[in-house]
């Protein structure tokens, strides 16, 4: 029994899903009969690359397709043939598996030199067409550029960065796209009134949203589900086959970093590694919750924000994100996104997202939060005054700097030296933060550590002002060789001479209170 993406594989330009543009493009150029002589099919995967490289050679290989028209008819023998992928002058070439410049001259360029055998045009797809060698790619080159007039070439590929400049340059280009969540919604209710099975649309845009804009993935999955054999499936059924909400698991990650909980975010990872979760597509959906609790917070349009929520998730998410706020929220995301990147090569793949729990829960214990009285007004600045917000033009305006300064009261002054004006802003400090604390720590290793407990504060004149959240951090970093340090890599980052002042902001608990078993917690020491 075929696959469902097979079984239903768009057998004429009507029937594709997406890529209206590249659609009504070709059907152009079958109808005026101006073809070229090679295109270029680039995008991810599963989105219709080699089904429309088919449909393009079946359609301009058709018996019985009339001037004008674009449309292969699927009944003349030319097309059958292409359908069941058996037409001796339609040439699929798998280039992951022939990356030799033997198989480019032997099924490629001594082949093209042969007149098609049944048809007006001989057609070459070559598929995943980066996975061929550079001699490869030179062997190809000159029949790509000046091929006899019976031949056509059809690249795809995933990874449009490893072709040649020669090669692109040589071809008639188009970009596919990721399938819109509408479209592929409406492909997959579809198949299922094909099949005749009733799905709930719940279980429909949970596998649309796995699928991340690849229609053959959705299909694959839909797949899976129908094999339960039900007339009707619904969520309790599809959870056998695939786990259809992963949004409850982030949710209780993300409140036990909120919490100051590690341990307990770390057990929930290590949970999901034990039932074979994809760590990496997990690490995707957590930034991409993260991300829409930002727009949350930003009071962003609603359409902006994945529509797979349940109403329950998006009030938790909503205050998550009201409880962490722009600054903290913004360093989450970034810890998540560099975390997130080293799963792949990561000993033990759940480790990168430990390691987050651990450092999350460090950075929003260490930095105060905002007074509940100030919530309300902050939240409500966002989207006018900058911060984290949008501008007119829909971009990103910083206002890390004005929640700080609600959120607390003026720090004192640095006594001494009276502050020089400088040119570099609080909020180039802060973009370029992250960079300076990793110089830092390649010189010293220790800062590296001691700068994630530390917030930026403010700049006052060439003064810049960090609060550290204990007397032991402010000493480490007021010795002689951390201070050195610390001014010689602001210097070298922002061409200007800085001075570093330091204020203790300690961690407070919701009484206001110092919380001294987590202050014990980060020495490695417990209360007794």
């Amino acid at each position: 029994m075929p696959t469902l993406y097979r079984k239903y594989r768009p057998q004429s330009f009507a029937d594709v899903t997406g890529q209206d543009t590249i659609v009504q493009t070709l059907q152009n150029e079958i109808a005026a009969n101006k073809l070229s002589h090679a295109y270029l099919f680039s995008g991810p995967r599963g989105v219709g690359k080699t089904t429309l490289a088919r449909l393009f050679a079946k359609a301009v290989s058709c018996e019985k397709r009339k001037d004008g028209q674009f449309e292969p008819c699927n009944d003349c023998q030319a097309c059958n043939q292409i359908n069941r992928g058996r037409h001796i002058d339609i040439i699929e070439i798998d280039a992951a598996s022939q990356t030799g410049v033997d198989s480019v001259r032997e099924n490629i360029i001594e082949n093209a030199g042969i007149m098609p055998t049944v048809l007006k045009y001989k057609i070459f797809i070559i598929d995943e067409v980066h996975m061929l060698s550079t001699s490869a790619f030179n062997a190809l080159l000159k029949t790509l550029e000046e091929p006899p007039a019976h031949v056509i070439f059809i690249l795809a590929t995933t990874e449009l960065h490893k072709l040649p400049a020669t090669v692109i340059s040589r071809c008639e280009r188009y970009t596919f796209k990721k399938i819109t969540f509408d479209k592929m919604l409406a492909r997959l209710k579809n198949l299922c009134k094909a099949e005749k099975v009733k799905v709930d649309k719940e279980v429909l845009e949970r596998i649309v949203y796995k699928s991340d804009g690849g229609l053959r993935d959705a299909e694959s999955l839909l797949g899976q589900i129908l094999s339960l054999n039900l007339k009707e499936i619904r969520v309790e059924d599809a959870q056998i086959v695939l786990p259809l909400s992963s949004s409850e698991t982030i949710i209780r990650y993300l409140k036990s970093i909120v919490e100051n909980n590690p341990g307990a975010a770390i057990v929930s990872i290590n949970e999901q590694a034990e039932e074979g979760v994809n760590l990496d597509q997990f690490a995707f959906e957590l930034l991409e919750t993260l991300r829409s609790m930002l727009l949350l917070l930003m009071n962003a349009d609603k359409n902006a924000i994945k529509s797979e929520y349940s109403d329950e998730t998006m009030k938790e998410m909503r205050a998550l994100a009201t409880e962490l706020q722009a600054n903290k929220l913004v360093t989450l995301m970034d810890l998540a996104l560099k975390r997130r990147g080293e799963i792949k090569y990561a000993p033990m793949p759940q480790l990168p997202l430990e390691l987050l729990a651990v450092e999350g829960a460090a950075m929003i214990a260490s930095s105060p939060a905002l007074p509940s009285s100030q919530v309300a007004l902050v939240a409500k600045s966002i989207p006018r005054s900058g911060g984290v917000g949008l501008k007119a033009g829909g971009g990103l305006v910083n206002v890390v700097s004005q929640t700080t300064t609600l959120a607390n009261p003026p720090l004192p002054r640095p006594s001494g030296e009276l502050a020089k004006t400088i040119k570099t802003t609080f909020s180039q400090i802060q973009s370029r933060w992250s960079e300076l604390v990793k110089n830092a720590s390649n010189i010293v290793p220790s800062l590296g550590f001691i700068l994630s407990m530390c917030t930026l504060k403010e700049i006052n004149g060439n003064v810049l002002t960090l609060a550290v959240p204990y007397q032991l951090h402010k000493d480490k970093l007021e010795s002689a060789k951390n201070k050195s340090t610390l001014e010689q890599c602001l210097e070298t980052t922002f061409a200007e001479k800085l001075s570093l002042n330091y204020a203790i902001v300690s961690p407070k608990n919701e009484l206001g209170e110092v919380n001294i078993s987590n202050l014990a917690a980060d020495f490695g020491g417990v209360v007794v």
